[in-house]
C-alpha cells in the first residue's frame, strides 16, 4: 500500500469510471486525495471513499455516505473484499469534522477480513491526515488542482456535489406541458408497431450528435421504453463507443417524462451512463428506481453492476451471457 500508480479505468459503486481515460500517475497521497472528485464525478462530502489498488493500478473507486455512530456500511462494499482479494484498500473519510471520520474508519477496521491490506486517511476539505494523532495534516487543493483542471480541459464533468448530480435528472418541463405532449403523441400513433418504428427512427437520428429531442420526441421514447422488446433490443446493442450519445439522449427522455412513468428511461440512462464511464449517474438512476417502477430484470442488472463493482469492460461478457443472466438475477 506504499505506492499506487497508473490509474486507468476505475469502476465503481457510486462514482464515475472512465474506461477511455489517458493513463495518469498518482505519485503521492495528495495526488490521490485531489483526484477523488475526478474519479467520482462530483466533490464528495461527508463520505467514505474506498480506492482499491491492485498491481499498481486503481481498479475500483467506491463511495458511500459516511456512517454515523449507529449506522452500518453499505452491503455493497462487502463485495469488494471478495472481488479483489489481493488489492490494497485505501479508505478515505471526508468530513468537515475529522473526528467523526476517524470514528467511522475505526468501526470499519474492526469489520474487515483478516489479512486485508489497508490504509486510512481523513480529509476535511483543506488538509488530509494520516492518523488521529496527526496535529497539522498536509494541505491539498480541493477545487483548483491540476487533476481537476485536466478533467475540465478533457470535457469530463466534475459536479460541485452529489445533489447537483441528482438535480440533473429532475423534470425539465412543467406537468402541464408533459400532459399536452402525451395527448399529441398518442393522437398520432397507429398502435404498438407504429410506436416502435417511430422510436427506432428517433434513436437512429438522435444518437449521432444530433439535435436535442423535442418534448414530443422524449414523450414518444418514454412510451416506447415501456415495451420490453424495444428496450431489450436497444440496450443490448449498446457499446462503449455508442454509450455517450445514448446517455445524452436518455437523459433528455428522463427529464421529459412523467416521473412516475420514467422507469424504462432511467434504465436506458443508467446502463448507457455506466458504459460511458459515468458510474455516478448510474447510481443515481438506481436510487430513483427504488421509487419508480422499472423492468425488474434490468433493475436487477443495474443493481448487480453496482454491488459487484463491475467495470464497463465486463459488458461484453454480460451480453454474451444475457440469455441466462437476467433470469438468474431475477430469481
Amino acid at each position: 500500500c506504499g505506492s499506487w500508480l497508473q490509474s486507468a479505468a476505475p469502476a465503481q459503486l457510486s462514482g464515475m469510471s472512465h474506461p477511455d481515460l489517458e493513463r495518469l500517475t498518482i505519485a503521492t497521497t495528495t495526488d490521490l486525495v485531489e483526484t477523488l472528485p475526478m474519479l467520482l464525478g462530483f466533490h464528495p462530502e461527508e463520505s467514505l471513499v474506498v480506492v482499491a489498488v491492485d498491481a499498481n493500478q486503481v481498479v475500483v473507486t467506491a463511495r458511500t455516505d459516511l456512517p454515523g455512530p449507529t449506522s452500518t456500511l453499505s452491503p455493497a462494499l462487502g463485495q469488494l473484499w471478495a472481488r479483489f482479494p489481493s488489492a490494497c484498500f485505501v479508505f478515505i473519510g471526508l468530513s468537515s469534522r475529522p473526528h467523526r471520520a476517524w470514528e467511522a474508519l475505526r468501526a470499519l477496521d474492526a469489520d474487515l477480513p483478516e489479512g486485508t491490506q489497508r490504509r486510512y486517511l481523513v480529509a476535511d476539505g483543506e488538509r488530509w491526515y494520516e492518523a488521529p494523532t496527526d496535529p497539522t495534516g498536509t494541505p491539498y487543493d480541493r477545487v483548483g488542482n491540476v487533476h481537476l483542471a485536466r478533467a475540465a480541459f478533457g470535457g469530463r464533468p466534475v459536479r460541485s456535489s452529489r445533489d447537483e448530480l441528482t438535480a440533473l435528472l429532475e423534470p425539465a418541463w412543467s406537468p402541464a406541458d408533459v400532459r399536452a405532449a402525451l395527448v399529441r403523441v398518442e393522437a398520432r400513433l397507429g398502435g404498438v408497431r407504429d410506436l416502435r418504428a417511430r422510436a427506432d427512427a428517433l434513436l437512429a437520428a438522435h444518437t449521432l450528435e444530433g439535435p436535442d429531442l423535442t418534448l414530443d420526441d422524449a414523450t414518444l421514447l418514454c412510451l416506447a421504453s415501456h415495451d420490453q422488446d424495444f428496450l431489450d433490443a436497444h440496450l443490448w446493442a449498446l457499446t462503449k463507443d455508442t454509450a455517450a450519445a445514448h446517455q445524452r439522449l436518455w437523459l433528455q427522455v428522463v427529464r421529459g417524462s412523467v416521473p412516475a412513468c420514467s422507469g424504462g428511461a432511467l434504465i436506458g440512462l443508467g446502463i448507457s451512463a455506466w458504459l460511458a464511464g459515468e458510474g455516478a449517474v448510474h447510481t443515481v438512476c438506481l436510487e430513483k428506481l427504488g421509487r419508480v417502477a422499472g423492468p425488474p430484470d434490468w433493475v436487477d442488472l443495474l443493481d448487480l453492476i453496482n454491488t459487484a463493482a463491475l467495470s464497463p469492460d465486463d459488458w461484453e461478457t454480460l451480453r454474451e451471457q444475457r440469455r441466462t443472466l437476467l433470469p438468474l438475477i431475477g430469481g
